[in-house]
């Protein structure tokens, strides 16, 4: 006899249309809202971008630079679609907007593929619910949207976790996109998504299941599909420069993940037990109610297992990796939401009325403070001087805002409560009030207060007052390679070059550069006393983001070269 366990999404067609018309709606909501509109912020937007912007200027598609320097940390596929939309999109958008757009690609690229491993795996139904549990997910929600590659690697993890659920049914297709979805994760952060993906199509092996023929000739096929991806761009930086090769190659990828060099933020023994929980709100919780209430699927559905397996390996390698950071959750959201979906209509009936009723609850008080603070804003043209505020935000900025926009914010909380009025319990649809919700605070935070968080987050204006404070006449800007407290970061590095056009050089002490000009980025925890350079060495200038009550930026010129200026054909600029 079939169960509802069997087919958790027994929708009537015009359910199932609603449905699909409404998690379209969500989806592109969340997915184009908050590309535009804002500055590259610090720390990975900033320094992407400053790649983005090397290619556009010099061309140069095999080696990424940020400004002066080789950036070998990541592969460039990101980057080729960034750049690609900078100049295609030139006097349309600011480029920094044009090649965020990149971000939106990958994104829907990810929810749509999300939709399609849903319906494999639980049929007809189930990819609206796999949607909008990737997009209500809260790694997804508040890194989702920057401008940086782990966009792109989520899209191709989920697009090689599609392929090889679909290896056993359809061994041609399958094969084809997860050779593609493997190469694809590769370009986009290296050997981390493929090898996940790998390990697990060779762990299938051990399930009689998937011992067949038909999985034999997928693995062939995805291989070869593979193989554009892994070898073009690497032979490429070989014979361009293999000292950079093998850069990239062991300290960017083995050296990383193992510890061997000291790149990115070192994993604490607990950092994931703290994380976890969090990061993959709501997808975790209902993967492992979806895993209990179908488990009989366990032991009968082999593309169930292999995205399980996938997940399970994918978070075993993140626990094991040297650096950590929630941002590295991405790429494992996809899987998760997808097994999660065949959970959802089998909520008890108590668990989808506490979902409800906490969810709108939450998002409406939310949605009431984010108005709040705009109308408070509007009237007296200050922000509350709440300590939260007060040291993250600016307390004085322009609050107004256009008619358009206005109108767009009004007509999503009104269209959320309504929804919320349609989806009330005891109907099957009252989880959605979550990914609802999701979309309504993100869409109210994009439009009422982005320009405020811009201010704050933004680089822009210390550059330019950097630009204007430059001498009409140097040879060129340098940076302190030691110590570490005074250097120039990744991302002001890459947002010097945006705003300044100034390509920093590095030092390794003032006496040896050849740059009459010398920035500095001062920690103050580190320089309570302050930085002197010695008599060679005048104070120009200095400046700060007003947010920012930790760094400042120091400039000093070299007397000799006040003294004696550098041609105007010699200037950097």
């Amino acid at each position: 006899m079939t169960t509802c366990e069997d087919r958790p999404f027994d929708l009537t067609p015009e359910a199932r249309r609603r449905l699909g018309w409404l998690t379209l709606v969500l989806a592109l909501l969340f997915s184009l809202t908050g590309l535009t509109g804002h500055d590259p912020w610090k720390q990975d937007e900033a320094y992407s971008f400053g790649l983005v912007l090397n290619m556009v200027e010099t061309g140069d598609w095999v080696v990424p630079r940020l400004a002066n320097d080789p950036f070998m940390e990541k592969p460039p596929v990101y980057y080729w679609t960034a750049a690609a939309l900078v100049p295609w999109l030139d006097g349309t958008l600011p480029a920094h907007d044009a090649a965020r757009l990149a971000t939106g690609f990958y994104l829907l690229l990810t929810l749509s593929l999300a939709a399609w491993l849903g319906t494999v795996l639980w049929g007809a139904g189930a990819g609206s619910p796999a949607v909008l549990l990737t997009l209500g997910t809260l790694v997804v929600v508040q890194h989702g949207h920057y401008l940086i590659t782990d966009s792109a690697l989520m899209a191709g993890m989920a697009l090689g976790t599609l392929g090889l659920a679909l290896c056993r049914q359809r061994w041609w297709l399958g094969g084809l996109l997860l050779g593609t979805g493997a190469g694809l994760a590769f370009l986009a952060k290296g050997l981390l998504g493929p090898g996940i993906l790998g390990v697990t199509a060779l762990a299938l092996l051990a399930i009689p299941a998937w011992r067949s023929r038909a999985y034999w000739r997928a693995l062939l096929i995805a291989a070869l599909a593979a193989a554009p991806w892994v070898l073009i761009w690497p032979i490429g930086l070989y014979l361009r420069d293999p000292a950079l090769f093998e850069l990239w190659f062991w300290d960017n990828n083995f050296g990383r993940y193992l510890g061997g060099v000291d790149l990115g933020p070192p994993a604490d023994a607990d950092f994931w037990l703290r994380t976890f929980p969090w990061v993959t709100f709501p997808a975790a919780p209902l993967a492992f109610w979806a895993c209990w209430v179908q488990r009989r699927r366990l032991r009968s559905d082999p593309a169930l297992v292999a995205v399980l397996l996938l997940a399970i390996i994918g978070w075993a390698v993140l626990l094991v990796a040297h650096t950590a950071r929630d941002l590295y959750a991405l790429p494992l959201i996809v899987p998760l939401a997808a097994v999660a979906a065949g959970g959802v209509t089998q909520l008890p009936l108590w668990f989808g009325r506490a979902s409800f009723w906490c969810s709108a609850l939450l998002f409406g008080l939310l949605a009431l403070l984010l108005w709040g603070l705009w109308l408070f804003g509007t009237v007296t043209g200050t922000a509350p001087d709440w300590p939260v505020i007060a040291r993250n935000l600016p307390l004085v900025h322009d609050f107004s805002r256009s008619g358009v926009v206005l109108g767009g914010a009004l007509v999503v909380t009104l269209g959320w409560g309504l929804l919320l009025w349609r989806i009330r319990p005891p109907r099957r649809a009252a989880p959605l009030a979550w990914p609802a919700g999701v979309v309504l605070l993100w869409c109210l935070l994009v439009w009422l207060h982005f320009p405020w968080i811009d201010q704050a987050k933004s680089y822009r204006a210390v550059m330019l007052d950097l630009k204007a404070a430059l001498p009409a006449q140097f040879n060129c800007v340098a940076d302190l390679v030691e110590p570490q407290s005074l250097r120039l970061r990744e991302s002001e590095r890459g947002l010097l070059h945006y705003f300044a056009g100034v390509k920093i050089q590095h030092a390794a002490s003032p006496e040896q550069t050849d740059c009459d000009l010398l920035l500095l980025e001062v920690q103050r925890r580190d320089h309570r006393e302050g930085v002197s350079l010695g008599a060679d060495w005048v104070p120009l200038w200095q400046g700060q983001r007003a947010a920012d009550q930790r760094d400042r930026f120091q400039l000093f010129q070299r007397r000799a070269s006040a003294a004696a200026p550098v041609p105007a054909s010699a200037a950097g600029l």
